[in-house]
């Protein structure tokens, strides 16, 4: 189903020139069954069963956090704080290397969303700007985006990167970016931050509420925001429709649909 929340149709009118997109990665740009980003480059057929108890442990704790609409915001921002270091400690822990990451993204545990190869494609062919900011490992999201022939010079790709070296982890490079401090500011160099100043507008994708961050406030009201709500929609549905413009469930969940969305937006 589509819900609206928006009559900002009065106020913007995307023309080829005038806008670009910022995408949210795991849940957005893969569909609702892939394997986030993270757990992409952990095979516990390589790491063991040590490693599987620590991740679950982990993630049992906090992944009820990141959902939890209710709790406190600066509260909730340092439980994902702690979740991410914390997890980026376990790779440090199981000496992830460059090979062990490429031998777990054959497995192919990443989906995308349907229609999002051709989107990309699209905004590369018109030569739009594309900001992907991802809680998730950079290093994965290069290596999936290219192994799908989507990776394009109009991309540019704010996440948590790996450093390696002779093979093996040196460290997470930068800020650690986790789901509720992903934001362009400090992070885009300055070439693409010129790209975007030169923009009027932008459409905005992410799957949780918290991505709505993903632009200043004061940028919503020339922000065409849209939210995928993979699960548990009567739970999570009046918060999403809260903070997003548009919001997507079930089968209209895709990219055909955000073109059909901007399409009302189009001089």
């Amino acid at each position: 189903m589509r819900y609206t929340n928006t009559n900002k149709t009065e106020n913007i009118q995307l023309s080829k020139d005038n806008y670009y997109v910022v995408l949210d990665f795991d849940g957005t740009i893969t569909n609702a069954e892939s394997i986030d980003s993270w757990m992409a480059l952990i095979d516990f057929e390589i790491y063991g069963e040590e490693c599987k108890k620590d991740v679950e442990k982990l993630n049992g704790k906090y992944k009820p956090i990141e959902s939890d609409y209710e709790m406190e915001y600066e509260i909730k921002k340092q439980h994902l704080a702690d979740w991410y270091g914390k997890s980026m400690n376990l790779l440090y822990k199981y000496q992830l290397t460059y090979t062990k990451l490429q031998k777990a993204l054959q497995k192919e545990k990443l989906k995308l969303r349907e229609g999002a190869k051709e989107f990309l494609k699209k905004l590369h062919q018109e030569d739009i700007p594309v900001i992907i900011i991802s809680a998730g490992i950079g290093n994965t999201i290069e290596e999936f985006l290219k192994k799908q022939e989507c990776y394009y010079n109009n991309i540019y790709i704010i996440s948590n990167f790996i450093k390696f070296k002779e093979n093996k982890m040196q460290k997470f490079t930068g800020t650690i970016i986790h789901s509720m401090n992903k934001k362009m500011e400090g992070f885009l160099p300055e070439r693409w931050q010129n790209e975007i100043k030169q923009k009027e507008y932008a459409i905005l994708c992410g799957d949780i509420v918290d991505d709505i961050q993903m632009t200043k406030k004061e940028n919503l009201d020339k922000t065409v925001t849209i939210g995928f709500l993979n699960n548990n929609t009567d739970e999570k549905l009046k918060y999403y429709n809260q903070n997003y413009d548009f919001v997507l469930t079930e089968e209209e969940a895709c990219f055909q649909e955000v073109e059909k969305i901007m399409l009302q937006f189009t001089t």
